[in-house]
């Protein structure tokens, strides 16, 4: 069983509530960031992408956590072209959704199964393929089933978007969110959220190529009707000429509160973070303020909400280097606390994590679950979990699980009426390898039936025998 307890993490103990981080991933690969998502169900949904040292195959790898332990990950799909920037979701019907892109010029995928059961890749439809050479996605599902995908092309710089009503047969043609960007200049860090009323929010931000034009931008866009229109984008920090407000880091996070948005930046000297609140899901917009005073520090920060509505950050910053944990209530952000300690200034890291690309959620209304893993350069990157209760916070009554019932539905292959130009070179489509995958229920139930009907037909056969020889003749 390849999940342990990492024994580096008990050199510093985890602030007060705090578990020590927890190994998900295996020794037998390199981990990707996780992605996780929370269901009605009392269940945290993690997946990860793990390239094998042995043979380099990619796989994606799944583990639920049920509050107090999480389960034994299992491969759910091997990825021939590799997968990275993995999506996940859950739907108000209880289906788990995962979306992810294979090699650098895609395609994208998609898959889903019931929320309350997917812990066997046989509880998983097969793949659905969207013909799109994205780099980077985020896929969301809204109240009415339909499916909506925010992605970057590999080759055309731009943000672009697709919806489908009918559970991925058709997309629509794609949208162009940001006609007007800048020569030289690439987006990066998709935010992709729905509101309570099913207006769709984006957030990204710009890194320039040429460093003599430079021109950083962090950038905001809505659709108020489903995906159907989209606004212009609004700006909401730039860096500023001849002074020292850069964006080179600014990595941008965003999470929306019924009709609250809220988002989260580096930005300055040194990458120090700003935030920027909407109430009228994204009409108007506060000024930028900073916070957390001079820590600063760059390492993918994450935002959750939990059952009272509030807003918890928790990012990567300096000095002590660390992972820190902010809420915002009640119109303003509680003292800076920290969580995990990596290093002090001028100390050396050792034994302990060098904490990158941060992911909260929020199981059952009052218990925060982050990921985070090593620096995306580690040869050996490993995936961690560490969780807390809130204790002023009671928990949501959990939703009962379903009734079982019968095995997925295939998912069609799709391919949008007019996708973006996808260059020649495509990787192969994808497979699941059933050579070896668990079998599924109904097969290993029925050889456990025949083997016990086997004594049973025995033992008739033999007393059937007897009272033949017995029986007297005529």
């Amino acid at each position: 069983m390849s999940v342990s307890w990492i024994a580096s993490a008990q050199a510093e103990a985890p602030a007060s509530g705090w578990s020590a981080p927890y190994r998900l991933s295996s020794e037998a690969g390199r981990a990707s960031e996780g992605s996780c998502a929370a269901d009605l169900y009392g269940y945290v949904h993690c997946f990860w992408a793990e390239t094998l040292f042995e043979d380099q195959r990619t796989t994606i790898q799944y583990a639920r956590f049920d509050g107090a332990a999480w389960s034994t990950p299992n491969e759910i799909y091997v990825a021939d072209g590799g997968a990275a920037r993995l999506s996940t979701s859950v739907d108000q019907n209880g289906q788990l959704y995962l979306a992810w892109v294979e090699g650098f010029l895609g395609p994208a995928y998609y898959s889903h199964a019931p929320a309350h059961d997917a812990l066997s890749a046989q509880d998983w439809a097969p793949p659905a393929q969207v013909d799109i050479p994205a780099r980077e996605l985020r896929m969301r599902i809204d109240a009415g089933g339909v499916l909506h995908i925010l992605y970057i092309p590999a080759e055309d710089p731009g943000v672009f978007y697709m919806r489908s009503v009918d559970q991925g047969n058709t997309w629509s043609e794609p949208a162009w969110l940001d006609p007007d960007i800048s020569p030289n200049h690439v987006p990066a860090s998709l935010n992709f959220e729905i509101d309570e009323t099913g207006g769709l929010h984006a957030v990204w931000f710009y890194a320039a190529l040429n460093q003599d034009a430079r021109a950083d931008l962090v950038r905001y866009a809505r659709s108020t009707d489903g995906g159907r229109t989209w606004s212009a984008p609004l700006t909401i920090d730039q860096s500023l000429p001849e002074s020292d407000h850069h964006l080179t880091s600014a990595g941008p996070v965003m999470t929306v509160q019924g009709q609250t948005v809220h988002v989260v930046w580096a930005a300055g000297s040194l990458p120090y973070r700003y935030y920027r609140v909407s109430a009228d899901a994204g009409h108007t917009w506060s000024a930028s303020r900073r916070i957390f005073s001079e820590l600063h520090g760059q390492a993918g920060d994450g935002l959750a909400i939990d059952g009272a509505g509030r807003v918890h950050f928790l990012g990567q910053i300096r000095y002590p280097q660390g992972i820190y944990h902010v809420t915002w209530d009640q119109g303003r952000w509680t003292p800076p606390s920290l969580i995990y300690l990596i290093a002090r200034e001028g100390e050396e890291i050792g034994d302990r994590i060098h904490a990158h690309s941060l992911s909260p959620v929020v199981r059952a209304g009052n218990q925060l679950v982050l990921t985070f893993a090593d620096g995306p350069a580690d040869p050996n990157r490993r995936l961690f979990v560490m969780h807390r209760y809130l204790d002023d916070l009671e928990p949501l009554e959990p939703m009962p699980t379903p009734a079982p019932t019968a095995s997925p539905v295939p998912a069609p292959r799709s391919t949008p009426r007019n996708p973006t130009p996808t260059p020649t070179q495509t990787p192969p489509a994808p497979r699941l390898d059933s050579a070896n995958q668990p079998f599924g229920h109904a097969g290993a139930s029925g050889l456990a039936l025949t083997v016990a009907l086997v004594p049973a037909l025995l033992l008739l056969a033999a007393v059937l025998a007897i009272r033949l020889v017995g029986r007297p003749r005529p």
